[in-house]
């Protein structure tokens, strides 16, 4: 009976994919070429996706759109980044006015103090720290974990991405090991 159920788990997985791939050509050139430059055809192992991933072109609002002209809800919102969704004219309008003035000086800006009293405003929390990446975000949150608990282990969600480093590039494929496991992580 499994066995059964599971053969026609596997059809329609198998039909649903190929009409999947039909309304992307774009996307599916988009992979073929990838796959000669970037290591997994994508820019991320956790786009690493079967039968191909989205290729997208553009956001506008909370709607993003594939190589080939297909419109999705993005609910991902570029981990938090988005949240006030594709080509705000404000924000837009603030990039762009601070990209005439510069954009990374690897030195303090009088805005990461405006930035910090704001964010300090809004959540009540006195001191802010800046990070490049939300990985750069979870290496920090681990570090500062393990010291004030005095524990190694930490726990995270299986099959689920929480950034870049040996410490949780495990398991992020719903039980398959991933080849930068960590004896650290357990």
């Amino acid at each position: 009976m499994l066995t059964q159920a599971n053969s026609k788990l596997a059809d329609i997985i198998a039909e649903q994919e190929a009409i999947f791939v039909k309304r992307q050509p774009a996307s599916a050139a988009l992979a073929s070429r990838a796959a000669g430059v970037l290591a997994g055809g994508v820019t991320s192992s956790w786009q690493i996706t079967q039968p191909q991933p989205v290729w997208l072109s553009h956001g506008a609002g909370s709607k993003v759109y594939d190589a080939d002209g297909n419109e999705y809800v993005d609910l991902h919102g570029g981990y938090g980044a988005a949240l006030a969704g594709h080509a705000h004219p404000a924000i837009v309008k603030a990039v762009k006015d601070q990209v005439e003035l510069g954009t990374h000086f690897a030195q303090p800006t009088r805005n990461a103090i405006v930035v910090a009293e704001e964010l300090a405003r809004r959540w009540g929390l006195p001191k802010w720290r800046y990070t490049n990446s939300g990985s750069e975000s979870t290496m920090d949150a681990i570090r500062i974990a393990r010291g004030a608990t005095g524990r190694d282990r930490i726990v995270k969600v299986e099959g689920g991405y929480h950034g870049h480093h040996d410490e949780v590039m495990i398991s992020m494929k719903n039980g398959r090991p991933c080849a930068n496991h960590s004896p650290r992580a357990g």
